[in-house]
């Protein structure tokens, strides 16, 4: 058959058949289909009475690391109210505003709207717009239990609100909807809203128009405009709403120009006042924040979406962990201190706990995600390890500690004074300023040093390219303890680094498991085995022998690194044992002056937690990588016995020139360390100040012996007491402040500070 002869044909058959009447045909056929299947599912769509509402479950549950239900997620509090009896009337009408202007017009699914949604989803080839009513949400997030954003979901969506409208007046329907949505904080329901960010009772008490904004504005995102955690987003939301009551006449233009200016006025005591106490909240609220991250669901999903999301949740460690960082004997009582904390599964990078903080409740601060100066908890990541990985380096290494200077800065020990060679296990174990500086420029470079601390996920910025931040920790924007947890499990994990997370799958409420839409970085290696062994040598030298003996747990090998920063505000110690990682950091807030240790308050905070966590576990010990007794580190039975011989540092090429430094400052007066290694201001080395006893101290530490950490006199509580030989943390008899709280920390050795022998600051 000839082609060329049959393509007239088709031609003319095409042109005959693209007339007006054939597009008639296809679109009102495909409009039946739409019709046919839309009625299908009207008629088949499930009816749900309002009133039973109360009694159904779609909160999310979460699971722990044995896949036990531990808790739920969203809207455990509600208080239900009628609508006839809130006080103010303007309320329900700023919902409607905001949420769905044409309410009171439909008959469930505004056609209109969706028009608009479906005309932009086709366009982005993705079902991305919502166009739901309140009636459409009520189905959505009180009744649907599929989460997908699926053009299927949106008939059924559709099918149940006509379903809804048949049956309830549009009063009915806004009641629901005012009950059950969620608003964030981990309840539902304006009337526990209204309680826990202005102290309001509803059926008593009159909401201003700010206020009511603000509630009208949080449904979009509970989570994302909490006024306690995000209040400038907050805000700007609240003054979007106050338009848009402007604009459908519930105040005035003045008043919106009025109430646009006002602060947010919520109150943490009304918070306080009204929140359920319960237990793992700082966990459960990072969870919140991972699913929508890593998952795409925000809070109003998951707050009803009836999910099982499985967790590296250890429960024991968790609830350890909140009791300890609440106990007032923490901070031997001193008011200005707070904590935050972070346990990781080193294999896995599961989270298994998180200490939000002293005080902390939903609505607060989480202080194990406060970004904060790491002082010398610094040293082992950006370093000692990139030295032993890249030169060759290993603990029996020399390093020199004589007067070094780099572009006028010059860095200082905590005692003014200078070590000669010292093996590298010393300098790491008694925290040494000035060798640590000096291996960090003249050996591993400092680009180099800060590539490594990008792969270990601390996220610097280009400013802290520069000796003294990646030596010493005075960091521009510093690191959370979810971050060092984070790094340091790279050691223990054979040098491999894992992405921290809590989540280690979703299940819907049909059984099917959630894709990620960002997928965990798994065991990239940083380091190799024989590096990661030999820096748990050194870590464990500095907890057996250096600034970190506090955090000692009898018959278990534990590793780590104190950290102490500019001034002693806020001290640090990462630890870890051969199955968890734990990062504390404690600090001064509101004005505290309280000087800190890194050996002190965090490193016994560790011991006290992991020792309860461990409980009732098998000892576990370090092991060489694959048992070959790797000998990098100077050998396992160096490591078991100590060893005298030393090693001197490879050959090494002269460095090249670093980047240009920005001018130090003039050096302060001989004193506290700032976060750079330049002397602070105020007294002398080692806390040698007149003696001041603490009000009612006695001597001893806390375990009766006469010596403090290494050595001098007490520690715990009084007199003699302290990091220092002479007395508390900031080197004065008796408490933490002179003349203040009766409980120093344990007693140091002669040269005091965390470091018993160079009392370096910035560790």
């Amino acid at each position: 058959m000839n082609l060329q002869k049959l393509k007239p044909v088709g031609r003319m058959f095409w042109k005959s058949m693209m007339t007006k009447k054939w597009w008639i045909l296809v679109l009102s056929t495909t409009a039946l289909f739409i019709l046919g299947g839309f009625a299908t599912v009207l008629m088949t769509t499930s009816m749900y009475d309002l009133e039973s509402l109360e009694n159904m479950q779609f909160a999310t549950t979460i699971y722990d690391r044995n896949e036990k239900k531990v808790t739920t997620l969203g809207s455990n509090q509600r208080e239900y109210v009628d609508l006839d009896k809130i006080k103010t009337e303007d309320l329900a009408k700023a919902f409607v505003a905001v949420e769905d202007e044409r309410f009171y017009e439909h008959n469930g699914a505004d056609l209109k709207g969706l028009g608009r949604a479906l005309a932009v989803d086709i366009l982005t080839m993705s079902p991305k717009e919502g166009a739901s009513t309140i009636t459409m949400q009520v189905a959505r997030n009180v009744i649907l239990n599929n989460r997908e954003k699926t053009f299927l979901r949106k008939v059924n969506e559709i099918a149940l609100a006509y379903n809804l409208e048949r049956k309830y007046t549009k009063e009915q329907i806004l009641e629901a909807y005012l009950n059950y949505i969620y608003l964030g904080n981990g309840v539902s329901g304006v009337q526990m809203a209204s309680k826990i960010y202005f102290g309001k009772d509803l059926t008593k008490d009159e909401l201003e128009p700010h206020e009511i904004a603000l509630l009208a504005g949080l449904p979009k995102a509970p989570e994302g405009y909490n006024p306690y955690k995000n209040p400038e987003e907050a805000k700007h939301r609240r003054n979007v709403v106050l338009n848009k009551m402007a604009e459908h006449g519930l105040i005035t233009e003045e008043e919106n120009k009025k109430y646009q200016e006002m602060d947010l006025g919520v109150d943490r005591d009304y918070l306080k006042k009204y929140e359920k106490e319960e237990q793992y909240t700082a966990y459960k609220e990072y969870v919140f924040e991972e699913a929508e991250k890593r998952y795409g669901l925000n809070s109003q999903e998951l707050a009803s979406g009836g999910y099982k999301i499985y967790t590296g949740l250890n429960r024991k460690a968790q609830r350890t962990l909140e009791q300890t960082l609440k106990k007032d004997s923490a901070y031997h009582h001193n008011k200005n201190l707070d904590a935050g904390a972070t346990i990781i599964d080193p294999k896995t990078g599961e989270i298994a706990a998180l200490g939000g903080g002293r005080h902390y409740m939903r609505g607060y601060p989480n202080r194990a995600l406060a970004t904060l100066q790491p002082g010398s908890s610094i040293k082992p990541l950006t370093t000692y390890a990139p030295a032993i990985e890249d030169k060759g380096y290993n603990g029996s290494t020399i390093v020199s500690d004589a007067p070094f200077t780099y572009k006028g800065w010059s860095p200082e020990n905590y005692d003014d004074q200078y070590h000669g060679n010292v093996p590298l296990r010393e300098v790491a174990g008694q925290s040494m300023n000035v060798s640590t500086a000096r291996l960090l420029v003249e050996v591993v470079g400092v680009d180099n040093a800060f590539d490594y601390a990008q792969k270990l996920g601390l996220n610097l910025k280009p400013a802290d390219k520069t000796p003294a931040p990646l030596a010493l920790g005075g960091l521009t924007e510093g690191v959370s303890t979810l971050q060092m947890a984070q790094a340091y499990s790279t050691f223990v994990n054979d040098g491999k680094y894992t992405q921290a997370h809590a989540i280690s799958k979703i299940v819907d409420a049909d059984g099917n498991e959630l894709e990620p839409k960002e997928e965990i970085e798994k065991n990239i290696e940083v380091f190799s085995e024989d590096t990661a062994w030999t820096m748990t040598q050194i870590l464990k030298h500095a907890v057996d022998n250096g600034t970190g003996q506090s955090a000692q747990i009898a018959g278990r090998d534990v590793a780590g690194k104190t950290g102490t920063t500019q001034n002693s505000k806020e001290a640090w110690f990462v630890g870890y044992t051969p199955k968890y990682v734990m990062a504390t950091t404690v600090f001064n807030h509101d004005g505290g002056q309280v000087e800190l240790s890194g050996g002190a308050y965090p490193a016994r905070i560790f011991q006290q937690v992991m020792s309860e966590t461990l409980k009732g576990t098998e000892p576990s010990r370090f092991q060489p990588p694959s048992g070959n007794g790797s000998n990098k580190g100077g050998g396992l039975l160096d490591s078991i016995f100590g060893d005298d011989e030393t090693d001197q540092p490879p050959e090494q090429p002269q460095p090249e020139e670093p980047a240009e430094q920005p001018e130090p400052q003039e050096p302060n007066q001989p004193g506290d360390e700032d976060a750079d290694g330049q002397p602070g201001e105020g007294g002398g080395p080692g806390g040698d100040g007149p003696p001041n006893p603490g009000d009612g101290g006695d001597n001893g530490d806390q375990d009766g012996q006469t010596g403090g950490e290494i050595g001098g006199d007490g520690g715990n509580g009084g007199d003699t007491g302290g990091t220092d030989p002479t007395g508390g943390d900031n080197g004065t008899d008796g408490g933490d402040t002179p003349g203040g709280d009766t409980s120093g920390d344990p007693g140091g050795n002669a040269t005091g500070g965390d470091n018993p022998e160079t009392g370096d600051r910035t560790q």
